[in-house]
C-alpha cells in the first residue's frame, strides 16, 4: 500500500483551485498515468489508466464534496485507490492545498504495456503540475 500526504500553497483563490480540482477530464493533463476520468454521474468516476498494478478501467464514488473546500473520493471496492484534499483559503490569492492519497496495487493484476509504477515521488510532481496549471490559468484570467 501507498500512502502520501502532501501539502503546498497555490497562487490562486480558493474556488478556482477547488474548480480545477473537480474538473476530472483534466486529470491527464497534470497526472501520470491517468488516461481519462469521466464523471458518470453526480458521485460515480470511471477512470482509465496505464498505472502498474492498477486494473486499466476501475470506478469511484465520490464520498464527501464541499464546495470550495473538500472534496474525497474512493474506488467502488475500496481497496485500489483513495483521495482526499482539503483547501484552505489564506488570502484572496492563496490556497493550502492539503492532499492524502492511498493507492494499494493489487498483485494479481496484469500490468499493461507502458504501465507507470506510481510512488511518492510522482504524486509530488503531479502535484506541482497541478499547481503550475492553475497558477497559469489563474494569470491568463487576470
Amino acid at each position: 500500500m501507498l500512502q502520501v500526504d502532501e501539502r503546498l500553497e497555490i497562487e490562486a483563490p480558493r474556488a478556482e483551485v477547488f474548480r480545477m480540482w473537480t474538473s476530472f477530464a483534466q486529470f491527464p493533463s497534470f497526472m501520470t498515468g491517468i488516461e481519462s476520468v469521466h464523471l458518470e454521474t453526480e458521485v460515480r468516476m470511471r477512470w482509465r489508466v496505464s498505472i502498474a498494478g492498477v486494473e486499466p478501467v476501475f470506478y469511484a464514488v465520490i464520498t464527501e464534496h464541499v464546495p470550495d473546500e473538500r472534496i474525497a473520493w474512493v474506488s467502488v471496492d475500496q481497496t485500489t485507490m483513495g483521495w482526499w484534499i482539503d483547501l484552505e483559503e489564506l488570502g484572496p490569492m492563496r490556497t493550502r492545498v492539503t492532499l492524502r492519497v492511498i493507492w494499494s496495487p493489487r498483485g494479481d493484476t496484469s500490468w499493461p504495456a507502458g504501465s507507470r509504477m506510481l510512488d511518492a515521488r510522482t504524486i509530488s510532481c503531479d502535484l506541482q503540475h497541478f499547481r503550475a496549471l492553475v497558477e497559469g490559468a489563474t494569470a491568463q484570467a487576470a
